[in-house]
Order: C-alpha cells, then structure tokens, then sequence
C-alpha cells in the first residue's frame, strides 16, 4: 500500500481538487483507493466527488482520533467512517472517502476544540503507533492500494503528521507568491530532515507542482527557471496551468478527458512521476482493452479512443497501440509523433519494432525527396538520422538504404560519420558500378567538407573511374 499526502502552504492552489483527481483515476484502474480528508479545520472533498451532504450516523476522522486520545482506544470498526464513492462505469466500489467528520454541524467544531495533539502524541497515548496501526488497518481490512492525503495548510500538526509520519510521497502545490516560495523551500527541508520519518525507516520523496499560472511559450526555459529557484530537479518539478473552465465552476477532468485536454495532460503528467509501480499490471491491462476495442469502433471514434488513452496512459504500450494505430490508417505524421513517443520513452533504442518502423518511414519520404531533388528540411535530416542510425550500427539496412542514410549524414554535413559510412563501398567490386559511383561521389563529398584534399582526389578520381567504366562502347 502506498500512501501520497498533497499539501500546500496556502488555499487557492488547487490542492484538494488535484488530490481528488488523482483518486479518481487510480480508481478508474481497479486499484483501491481511499481518500482522507485530513483538513479539519477547513473540511470539504466529499464535494469534490458530488456526494450528497454526510448522513447523519456519519462518523469521520475527528471521531477516530477524538476517541482515540480520550479512550487510549480505535474505533472498532472502519466501516463508521468510510464512504464509497460511485464512479461512472464501475459496478465494484474501488474509490472509498474518510471525512473530517459532521463538518457542517455546530457539534463539529466544538470537537474540534477538544482535539489536543500534545495528549494524542503523549508517553500515555502513543500517536504514532495509533497513526501507523491505521494505516495499517487500511491495508488488512480493505486491502486499500493506495491512500491519499488532502492534508490541512500551513506549518502544523496535521501537515507535520501528513507529510513527515503518514506519506511515502509528498507533492507540494504552490503558487508563485515570494511567499509561497519561501514556505514551500522550507516544507521540503523540514520532510527532507524529519526525525520522525527517519526513525519510521522513510525516505520520503517531494514533488512540487506549480499551480494556476498562465503556460509560457518557453515551456523548458520556463520549467529551468523554476526549478533552480524551487531549488528541485527537473523531474521533480510539475505544472498545472490555468484553466478558465476551472474559473467558473470545479470539476474532476479525469472523469471527463475528452474536454480541457490541456488540464487532464498536466494531471496525468504528474500522476505518471509518482511511484505507481503497483499501478503498472493494471494500467498495462486497460492499454491493452482500450486497444482491442477500438476495432469495433468508426475510425472517427477509435481515432478519439487511442488518443485519449494515451493522454490517460503515458506509457511506452499506449504509444506503441497508438503508432501501429495509425501506421494501419496510413497516417504517417500522426503514426511518427507517437512512434517518437515511444522511442524516447524506452530505457534505451533497443526495441527493433519501433526503430524499423521509424527507419522505414525516414527512408521512404527521403529517397522521394531525393528522386525529386528537393531539399529536405533540417529537422526532417536530424530526425532521419536519429531514427535510422540504431539500424546501421546493428547492421539491419539493405545496401540501398545505408546509400540514403549515407546521403542525409552528407546533408547534415555530419561529414566525419558519413565517409566511416560509404568508405568500405567504395572498392566493394560485388557492387554494381552506379552503387560504387554514388558511395565515391558522397565518400568525395565528405572529404571535401573535411578539408581532406588528398582523399577528395582518391574518391573524386576513382568516381570519375566507375563513371567511364560503367559507359556502354
């Protein structure tokens, strides 16, 4: 079971709703998941989820702990405390909610004056055994996946238990307030040095999300900037970006992702970068439904369908369904953005799928521009080369073809690689004489580039050569 705590130093930056995004979609998957609202002074994420105002037996975490520090005892059962959550499309409850409790009664925040931490945390008491056996209880009697934590804002009690003691990970929203800065740098350092989750055997990993600003045209220059004065790494820093749907009226993008796409890829961005290693067979799983549906769909509709899988599912398999997809549509751009997807998301360019594919592409639209003699753009020439150098050093490319590549490593004036290339061709006398006289004139060419004077005369002479050779008398 894993346990992710959002925070903030302050309200407004969309922690809760973000919080119950990432519930949702969890949820989705099949994986149970359980959502806490740990904000007890400011309660409030059944809304988010649009349940009905709280029955009036509904017991929430207040009662748990007020119990507990008058008592020295837990609740007998969870069961008082748990709400499921229905999700759309889904018969099995997977998606349960713990309230901060009777929060629109008076009788409330009368409890919540008697909530005294020092006798939770007392010698007598105990609470972070009490804490941790309710994780644990969690886990023994739901057999909850994972459990989110909408902690409470500010420097307290409950953020020092939601994100030093309870979290595995933490993600930081802030906006870009001096103010907030300052308080976010120091949350991290205040969980990076906790004694308490040192002593618990935790290495708690931080994320820090800013949220609700305007999407810069600098994207990276952007996401560089703010990562040296977070003081975080870059894939340790995210973006939610204003939404001015979200202006008007709240809603969980998740359950909606075909509207406000920009939104569900800044929230799915971030999800992806927790540790959902757990999450993996499941998502596997829902990649490889979606893909076998869509043959029962209009192309329009399973067009729909595999694009939005893999805005929900940014993984190596989406991409890869997505590019067989359009590679069978003959719709070579939409097949080449998803084949890229793919090969830049793998640990290394080792999957032979992928590169042949890509290759194949590159090699068929540059030998029409060469039979053409257009002139091919630059980032086509660097694409081209990325995609079909993998193949050439695995020795995979037909004579013809390594011919092509050797032409795009000559118009990239990559001229050092390009005669490494065509060089051994040149006195391959198995080769027919045009073949030889295309590898000399493009061997030739790159030592013209390389200054190499003596070497462009060899290849210039021997071309000339093969030229009258090959002549009929």
């Amino acid at each position: 079971m894993k346990v992710i705590t959002f925070y903030s130093y302050k309200g407004g930056v969309g922690r809760t709703l973000a919080a119950s995004n990432f519930a949702v979609y969890l949820a989705k998957l099949g994986l149970k998941t359980v959502v806490i609202d740990f904000d007890l002074e400011a309660p409030g994420i059944n809304a988010k989820f649009g349940l009905p105002e709280l029955s009036s037996n509904q017991k929430g975490l207040l009662d748990y702990i007020l119990l507990f520090q008058q008592t020295n005892q837990a609740m007998e059962s969870l069961q008082d405390i748990l709400i499921p959550v229905p999700l759309d499309n889904t018969e099995k409850t997977t998606l349960w909610l713990i309230p901060a409790g009777q929060y629109l009664s008076e009788n409330y925040y009368r409890q919540l004056n008697q909530l005294d931490w020092r006798v939770v945390f007392s010698e007598e008491r105990d609470g972070v055994g009490f804490f941790q056996q309710f994780l644990a209880r969690l886990k023994s009697e739901l057999n909850a996946d994972f459990v989110i934590i909408d902690s409470r804002t500010g420097i307290t009690e409950i953020a020092g238990l939601c994100t030093q003691q309870l979290a595995d990970e933490v993600v930081v929203l802030s906006s870009l307030s001096s103010e907030s800065i300052q308080f976010t740098k120091h949350i991290k350092k205040l969980i990076q040095n906790s004694q308490i989750s040192k002593a618990l055997g935790k290495n708690i990993d931080i994320k820090v999300v800013v949220s609700r600003v305007p999407k810069p045209d600098d994207l990276l220059g952007f996401k560089d900037k703010y990562c040296q004065i977070f003081e975080t790494p870059e894939d340790k820093l995210f973006f939610l970006f204003s939404c001015p749907a979200l202006e008007l009226s709240e809603f969980l993008a998740i359950s909606k992702p075909d509207t406000n796409e920009e939104l569900v890829n800044n929230y799915v961005t971030l999800f992806y970068a927790l540790d959902l290693e757990i999450a993996k067979d499941k998502i596997i799983a829902e990649i490889e439904k979606v893909s076998q549906g869509i043959l029962r769909l209009s192309p329009e509709e399973a067009e729909q369908k595999i694009i939005q899988l893999t805005t929900m599912y940014p993984d190596p398999e989406a991409y890869r369904a997505a590019m067989r997809f359009f590679r069978l549509r003959r719709q070579d751009n939409k097949m080449k953005l998803f084949a890229w997807k793919l090969f830049d998301s793998l640990p290394s360019p080792s999957d032979d799928e992928v590169q042949v594919i890509l290759a194949e592409s590159y090699l068929t639209t540059a030998k029409s521009f060469y039979t053409t003699k257009k002139e091919l753009p630059d980032l086509f020439l660097i694409n081209a080369i990325k995609a079909i150098e993998p193949l050439h050093l695995n020795n995979l490319l037909e004579i013809e073809k390594i011919l092509i590549y050797a032409q795009l490593l000559v118009d990239k004036k990559e001229y050092d690689k390009g005669l490494r290339v065509v060089s051994e061709f040149c006195e391959d006398e198995q080769l027919s004489y045009e073949l030889r006289y295309d590898f000399c004139s493009l061997a030739s060419r790159c030592a013209y580039g390389l200054e190499e004077w003596k070497l462009y005369t060899e290849f210039d002479e021997k071309a000339k050569s093969l030229l009258v050779e090959d002549m009929p008398f």
